[in-house]
């Protein structure tokens, strides 16, 4: 993890756009370890672009506030909230990156709200939890980077350090980073949900093959490979503010 955390904190003192957008992360997680503690907060993890990025980042500031804390390297908590139909290319890269991060991942059935609880029930010194949100997610422009769950919600504290990046935001980190990711968005998908919702987005076929998601030119036309009638299902439980039908980023119905 120290190479992991000296080459995203390196890359979050570069004067670009992304550099910078790192770097607002990284305060924002910072705060939250912090505020919370690293045994009070866990991560919403279900393999999305968005929470993929975040985890990266997530990771990176743990090592930093364990060695300037003289801590011990411990897991870090992740949530995964499971949703019917999988692809299982997603499943391999959550498990791979549960090796790769060093990760203790809590699996819980869905849907959102009462995986939540099911999650708060038997992790009951959990706080706060990380999630990949961001602004122009469906919801996110209520959202601020510590944003509490809904009164009728099990109570957490939302903690979104994405919450001002955009699409090329997340590929510019992702790449430059050299953040590994799920191999579905290599294949023309750029935004993930299950099975039956999700399909190649029309706008990267060119002479007859998809490109990978990062060349999408038009963010506007990210989530166009996903049915209309879909439940969101991408990144983190940014759901975990709104009804089950709105679940967005890290959700188990929402993976982006």
């Amino acid at each position: 993890m120290a190479v992991l955390s000296e080459t995203a904190y390196n890359f979050a003192s570069k004067p670009t756009n992304v550099g910078l957008k790192v770097a607002s992360a990284l305060r924002v997680i910072e705060t939250a370890f912090n505020r919370y503690g690293p045994s009070h907060i866990a991560l919403s993890f279900n393999g999305g672009k968005d929470c993929t990025a975040l985890m990266h980042l997530v990771r990176a500031a743990l090592y930093k506030y364990n060695k300037e804390h003289s801590l011990s390297t411990t897991p870090l908590v992740a949530l995964y909230v499971l949703y019917k139909k999988a692809f299982p290319e997603v499943d391999d890269f959550v498990e791979r990156s549960v090796v790769r991060y060093d990760l203790d991942l809590v699996k819980v059935s869905g849907p959102m709200k009462q995986g939540l609880q099911a999650f708060k029930d038997s992790h009951p010194e959990i706080k706060a939890i990380f999630v990949g949100t961001r602004g122009d997610d469906p919801h996110g422009e209520r959202l601020q980077y510590f944003s509490k769950t809904d009164a009728d919600w099990p109570e957490f504290m939302r903690v979104n350090p994405v919450l001002d990046w955009a699409f090329e935001d997340v590929w510019g980190g992702i790449r430059e980073m050299g953040v590994q990711y799920c191999c579905l968005y290599d294949q023309g998908y750029t935004s993930l949900g299950d099975v039956d919702s999700t399909k190649r987005n029309p706008a990267l076929l060119k002479d007859g093959c998809y490109q990978p998601a990062w060349s999408l030119v038009d963010r506007c036309l990210e989530r166009s490979g996903r049915s209309s009638t879909s439940t969101d299902s991408d990144l983190p439980p940014s759901g975990m503010a709104y009804p089950a039908t709105s679940d967005a980023n890290c959700s188990s119905e929402y993976i982006d």
